[in-house]
């Protein structure tokens, strides 16, 4: 029988495509977004259901599904991450309903149970930090009431053929209580070597700042300013920063500052790229300079790096939304991966 997926906050994908891959059927994504949904059901041929996890029911999610009480069932819940990343922590907000959004797994959990439908596994992914949280430790408590056993810990994502540096709390929970642990690492010192921006950049037509391919889907760069075209000429190709801008380039907020070194810089393309955000193909916010091209990163390069496929196209004009797709995503390779392991333990279990 084949294993049937819901991926909630499925954004546009990541996950739910990962999981076809690893031959899944998944049966449904859920996002409070509706500017997703074109490019979630285009590319997951899956329904797409808009709206406040907090208001659906697992009596919506069974239809919309077609789930059956003998339906071998896997729930992906990658809750977002933004209330517990170091950089929104320091903003000390006092209250964040986010965070709450984790419990409503658990809650459809226990709305499933009551239909007699207990999922076979759960996948969960989210920022290093969570680890640490005292939801995660209260959802993990939950989890194991249900009759779950679980595998949690942080990965990288480059050491499982990834080529980024992305460091993500995982965790895998199976139906029943057993000892398993995560897939074994394929990448890194003593074993394969890390795949690299170059690499994941092969083919790539070269366009300028503020371009866009008319080959090559999503291949389109954000637009820059004469100065900032000035600066990302003058960083040296291939991983330089900032440091080698003359007086007159250097920004005010940096003269007496010296931290977020990596704002302005570049890719190194013998080595994985840095962790790719929703800001990912702006040069003032992080290190996402071309390695050799006086530019950002263009939007298709940014999918590579999280390991979306060429054809999968991000739909839609606004960049920013297409940057939130890709950014907040789950490696769609990191999710086959996972997904093909998760697999082997239910038929196996």
């Amino acid at each position: 029988m084949q294993i049937a997926a819901i991926d909630l906050f499925c954004g546009a994908g990541g996950v739910s495509h990962g999981f076809k891959k690893a031959g899944m059927d998944v049966r449904l994504g859920i996002d409070n977004d509706p500017s997703f949904q074109e490019t979630y059901r285009k590319n997951n041929n899956a329904e797409y259901l808009c709206g406040d996890i907090r208001w659906i029911t697992a009596d919506m999610i069974i239809e919309e599904a077609k789930i059956k009480r003998n339906q071998k069932l896997v729930i992906s819940s990658c809750a977002p991450c933004q209330p517990f990343s170091l950089q929104n922590n320091k903003i000390k907000k006092e209250f964040d309903l986010r965070k709450d959004l984790g419990f409503e797994l658990i809650r459809l959990l226990q709305e499933f149970k009551k239909k007699t439908i207990v999922p076979n596994a759960i996948f969960m992914e989210n920022v290093p930090e969570f680890e640490k949280s005292p939801i995660w430790h209260a959802i993990d408590l939950e989890l194991h009431k249900l009759g779950y056993s679980i595998v949690s810990g942080v990965v990288n994502f480059a050491a499982y053929g990834i080529p980024q540096n992305r460091k993500r709390f995982l965790a895998i929970a199976r139906l029943g209580y057993d000892h398993f642990t995560f897939p074994e690492e394929t990448h890194g010192p003593g074993k394969r070597p890390y795949v690299t921006v170059s690499e994941a950049f092969a083919g790539l037509r070269r366009i300028n700042a503020g371009d866009e391919c008319a080959t090559i889907p999503n291949h389109k760069t954000r637009a820059l300013s004469a100065i900032n075209l000035k600066r990302i000429s003058i960083v040296p190709k291939n991983g330089g920063s900032r440091a080698a801008f003359p007086d007159e380039l250097i920004l005010d907020c940096h003269k007496s500052f010296n931290g977020h070194t990596d704002v302005y810089g570049r890719m190194s393309s013998d080595q994985p790229s840095p962790t790719i955000t929703t800001r990912c193909i702006s040069i003032t916010n992080g290190r996402f300079g071309h390695p050799h091209e006086d530019r950002g990163i263009s939007l298709r390069e940014a999918a590579r790096l999280q390991t979306f496929p060429d054809n999968f196209i991000f739909y839609g004009e606004n960049l920013e939304k297409n940057c939130k797709m890709i950014g907040n995503a789950v490696p769609v390779r990191g999710a086959e991966i996972f997904g093909l392991f998760i697999k082997d333990i239910i038929l196996s279990g």
